[in-house]
């Protein structure tokens, strides 16, 4: 099979989308950073070993509001004479009375063209699933029942196997990626009286860097898009950097909001700071959102032949 051709097959694997419950995965507002976490094909994307730590809570104010703490490794290797991608990724969500874990190994084959890379990528791992009845509120009156099996009473727990695939396409000035989680729609059983599955979800995901006439300065527009069936969410961003030191913008949220955004580079490190401001009903009753990165990256040298310089796609 050609490469057109391999391409031409993912694109309509996933076009080809069924009807699922709703959103399952975290919202993040730094997707840039946690890109692979998205699309399995973006690990090992450079020249480096990246490590990152990402922590969210989201609608300070409401009670039992989403909390998101999430952390990776990925890095290119030579193997059989062939650089390829390897990555792992462990994220954790407390959204009310339940807290759900992933763990997932990623591989990635990579594929030159010119100067442009095709990446495709497969991301295998666990989902856990877990539900603390404990703290259910059952009001006592003539309307209600204590004893009814149908409420749960205890904490239950559910593992399942998971997986995801995507391809993305990597050139000097822009990047962008088609992919699919949870191609299994893995189904879970929470006790003897609740059973349902994880749907999939699928993204796109691109971005770019625009120079501008003074070197200094530059504008990295990018966006991420996601659909699990019967929701649609969309991120448009625009951030400014300036020297590649630091870096500031905005993100446009479809049905939501804004997100203001604060970044900088120190030596090996970037950190950043995003602030989620909601239009949306929620703002009624909570504030907005707090979100915080760290990423360290460090170069590998995977000809001993040849001295390379490293770029991190991070920042384009």
């Amino acid at each position: 099979m050609t490469v057109q051709k391999f391409i031409a097959a993912i694109f309509i694997v996933l076009c080809v989308v069924q009807n699922a419950k709703a959103q399952w995965d975290a919202q993040v507002s730094n997707y840039w950073v946690v890109k692979q976490t998205y699309n399995p094909a973006f690990a090992g994307q450079s020249s480096l070993l990246n490590l990152s730590i990402l922590g969210r809570q989201q609608w300070v104010g409401v009670e039992n509001a989403p909390k998101t703490f999430w952390a990776s490794a990925e890095m290119p290797i030579r193997f059989m004479n062939r650089i390829h991608g390897v990555g792992v990724n462990m994220s954790n969500d407390q959204i009310g009375l339940f807290s759900n874990t992933y763990i997932n190994g990623q591989y990635v084959y990579k594929k030159k063209i010119g100067k442009n890379t095709l990446n495709i990528g497969l991301q295998v791992g666990t989902a856990s699933i877990g539900f603390d009845a404990t703290k259910l509120y059952n009001p006592e009156s003539d309307a209600h029942s204590s004893t009814d099996e149908a409420i749960p009473t205890s904490s239950e727990k559910a593992s399942v196997l998971d997986a995801g695939f995507g391809v993305t396409w990597l050139a000097r000035n822009y990047y962008m990626g088609l992919s699919s989680s949870h191609v299994l729609a893995p189904k879970y059983d929470l006790g003897e009286n609740f059973s349902s599955y994880i749907p999939r979800t699928y993204y796109l995901i691109a971005g770019g860097n625009i120079h501008l006439s003074n070197p200094l300065y530059q504008i990295q527009p990018s966006t991420l898009v996601k659909y699990s069936g019967n929701v649609l969410q969309m991120d448009l961003t625009a951030r400014f950097v300036y020297n590649k030191l630091f870096n500031a913008g905005i993100s446009w949220r479809k049905d939501d909001g804004f997100v203001f955004i604060l970044g900088a580079s120190i030596k090996r490190f970037n950190v950043g700071y995003s602030y989620d401001w909601s239009t949306s009903a929620i703002s009624l009753v909570g504030g907005g959102s707090h979100e915080l990165y760290v990423t360290y990256s460090m170069p590998i040298d995977l000809d001993k032949s040849k001295k390379r310089s490293s770029k991190s796609v991070r920042i384009l």
